[in-house]
């Protein structure tokens, strides 16, 4: 009982801090170009941290992942963006779920327990492995993702590592496509388009390999304790 208080505490506190620190920055509609130009790029270091912060804070309520590379890419060019824009999305899905692990484990069993045991039994083994395949996927949700994960028996360190490296190739793809459009260069914008069509094949051949992972009875008494609340 005292557990339970104090983690609504301590949720409650984190609520506070985000929706104050949110009115400082912008909306999911509002994180463009125009921003970009005037609160990241030539800003040195403050224009980094700027975007790194403000993508973390965008991804974790559901801001695409690809937005935020292509911004990157607009930003600081294709490394500089692939960079910033990966480690925003990887400490978005830390935060994330932490939170849903540590504070909406209960809620999100009650909506989502069905959808968490296939999660937990593709992830039982190889979680590493499959996590890449995982964002290599092009269906999916980002951060349903992340906090269906979260409440799963899936360690956390394999998975944001293959997560991590997931997530490369289409914020690669993405953040080229932000550094076309601030050159205006129509080559880079088509061999994005090849690239994102090339990892959409890959995806969906990862997606067909391991389908039947998804679609299979549980066997493993551990996705039971999942499904119950264990």
């Amino acid at each position: 009982m005292i557990s339970n208080l104090l983690r609504l505490f301590l949720l409650a506190i984190v609520l506070l801090c985000v929706s104050h620190i949110a009115t400082q920055f912008p909306g999911i509609d509002t994180f463009n170009q125009q921003w970009i130009d005037a609160h990241t790029r030539h800003n040195g270091i403050t224009g980094i941290i700027n975007f790194i912060g403000v993508s973390v804070l965008l991804l974790s309520i559901g801001l695409p992942r690809q937005l935020v590379a292509f911004m990157g890419g607009y930003a600081f060019g294709v490394a500089q963006g692939l960079i910033y824009s990966t480690l925003a999305a990887t400490v978005s899905c830390l935060v994330v779920m932490c939170i849903a692990r540590y504070f909406a484990k209960p809620l999100i069993q009650r909506y989502f327990s069905g959808k968490m045991t296939k999660i937990n039994r593709f992830l039982a083994q190889d979680a590493f492995i499959k996590s890449i395949f995982v964002r290599l996927l092009p269906v999916g949700n980002n951060l349903l993702t992340n906090l269906l994960v979260g409440v799963t028996n899936v360690k956390v360190m394999p998975f944001i590592a293959g997560s991590t490296i997931g997530y490369v190739p289409q914020m690669l793809i993405f953040a080229v496509m932000g550094k076309g459009l601030l050159i205006n260069d129509s080559a880079n914008l088509v061999i994005s388009v090849v690239l994102l069509g090339l990892t959409s094949v890959l995806g969906g051949y990862i997606l067909q390999k391991y389908r039947y992972q998804f679609s299979s009875k549980p066997n493993d008494p551990t996705e039971m304790n999942v499904k119950m609340g264990a």
